[in-house]
């Protein structure tokens, strides 16, 4: 999760730069990336595993007795995380908090057994997994002087996990930020990788830019763009978005007093104008207020308008390099009302599929929960992340229905309503990139034909 917010860098001002190397390494004013024409490589395979996905968090993110370390799991999470339709969990990991001293920085028995207990839960279920090294702020703060920690930690837990199933992949690093920019990203990422190959060559990762896995650090020929190593292509881009955030993160207390004001609806503008808490004095949010009373809600700050052409850049940036984009974390704090909540989880989840992106929520039960007591909550949380296709029939007799990438659908039929309704599987399909998806029954004037697909994975 993101705390704070100031992001409004235009995307992607296209810059041609050329690479050259320097004795200390590359030469980031001038580095770019090589484009990948094909879309066949083993990370766009790999993507189409990690589509529907739930943050398993406010757990080992922290250390044991932090205040903040609110959940625990069971199988029972995992066994619903996977009934609800998510196909794959994040568990973020403060490794660091448990490696000894420089030069091994060795990593305790205690924290691999918590986290083989998520993993080895999550793959019973048939679900992805993704371990995260979350809340790193000591690299945050000096990058080059805890390289070393970075590197032992992941060639540590690449050994663990060396022979784990390939929906097991790893995420570099959560939100790099502060010192941790994208251009030393860029010096930084590559070396990881490097060892990391050494004992899981074929092993999906995932890596962000800094700027809180900002969106806007994607650009297109920009030496300030996250760049991937070219001769690795089971590399997955991971961005995070909380967009619009005044009303994701209303009432958030670790942000104050940015996030004080309250009542924030989802889309705007309000019914009756709201004023911001009087403790906020930062110019940038008083102005967002004021455009949020005022402007209609085709142009208002808190609506779709907010991340819609975002996504549309971030897939823009995956179309011209060939790399897959996963949006890492997405999400709206229990304190927006339920009607609210219930709107921006569902057009914030229909604008990644639309755009094809692989997705993974903030979070499964705490503070941006997706489920309550053992429900979703709102309810109606699972139709508007996991809704149902919806049929239309052409002229030609054609069944036909919007899809999301990386789900099955089965097309079953029967010749009558009248319960048992004795339904029958005609077609099963997968969708491998954003379109419609049809079938076509054969002509049979003797019975009448019923349709209805059903969402299989």
């Amino acid at each position: 999760m993101i705390d704070m917010m100031n992001r409004t860098t235009p995307f992607a001002a296209l810059i041609v730069l050329l690479l050259s190397a320097t004795a200390g390494g590359l030469d980031a004013a001038a580095q770019t990336m090589k484009r990948i024409v094909g879309r066949d490589t083993p990370a766009h395979h790999a993507a189409l595993r990690f589509m529907r996905g739930v943050g398993v968090g406010n757990y080992l993110e922290y250390p044991p007795n932090h205040p903040a370390r609110t959940q625990t799991y069971s199988a029972s999470d995992f066994s619903l995380i996977h009934a609800e339709g998510f196909d794959h969990v994040r568990v973020p990991v403060a490794w660091q908090l448990y490696a000894g001293p420089a030069p091994a920085f060795t990593l305790s028995t205690s924290i691999f057994t918590s986290v083989d207990f998520m993993v080895n839960a999550a793959l019973k279920e048939g679900l992805g997994v993704i371990v995260d090294l979350h809340s790193f702020v000591e690299f945050m703060a000096d990058p080059q002087g805890n390289q070393q920690k970075f590197y032992a930690i992941w060639r540590q837990v690449g050994a663990h996990y060396s022979t784990a199933p390939p929906t097991v992949a790893f995420e570099l690093l959560n939100e790099p930020n502060g010192a941790a920019t994208t251009v030393m990203m860029n010096q930084t990422y590559p070396e990881a990788i490097r060892q990391l190959r050494l004992t899981n060559p074929d092993r999906t990762i995932f890596l962000g830019p800094g700027q809180w896995n900002g969106m806007d650090e994607l650009k297109i020929e920009s030496s300030a763009s996250l760049i991937l190593p070219d001769d690795d292509t089971n590399l997955i881009t991971t961005v995070h978005c909380y967009d619009p955030y005044y009303f994701t993160h209303q009432g958030a207390e670790w942000a104050l007093p940015d996030t004080a004001t309250i009542g924030v609806v989802f889309p705007g503008p309000p019914s009756v104008p709201l004023l911001p808490d009087p403790s906020i004095t930062h110019s940038w949010v008083l102005d967002w207020f004021r455009l949020y009373n005022t402007r209609t809600t085709d142009i208002n700050p808190s609506s779709p308008q907010a991340f819609r052409s975002r996504f549309q850049a971030v897939r823009g940036w995956s179309d011209y390099y060939g790399r897959p984009v996963h949006v890492g974390e997405f999400g709206c704090y229990e304190k927006a009302d339920p009607q609210s909540r219930l709107i921006f989880y569902r057009e914030i989840r229909t604008v990644m599929d639309q755009q094809g992106l692989g997705w993974s929520m903030w979070d499964w039960k705490a503070g941006f929960h997706y489920i309550n007591a053992g429900q979703p909550d709102p309810p109606g949380m699972r139709d508007a992340m996991f809704p149902h296709p919806v049929l239309r029939s052409r002229s030609d007799g054609t069944v036909e229905w919007d899809g999301a990438l990386g789900k099955i659908y089965t097309v079953e039929q029967a010749s009558s309503l009248t319960p048992p309704i004795p339904w029958h599987a005609v077609s099963t399909q997968s969708l491998v990139s954003p379109q419609l998806l049809s079938y076509q029954p054969e002509p049979s004037p003797a019975a009448p034909g019923f349709f209805r697909v059903r969402w299989m994975k």
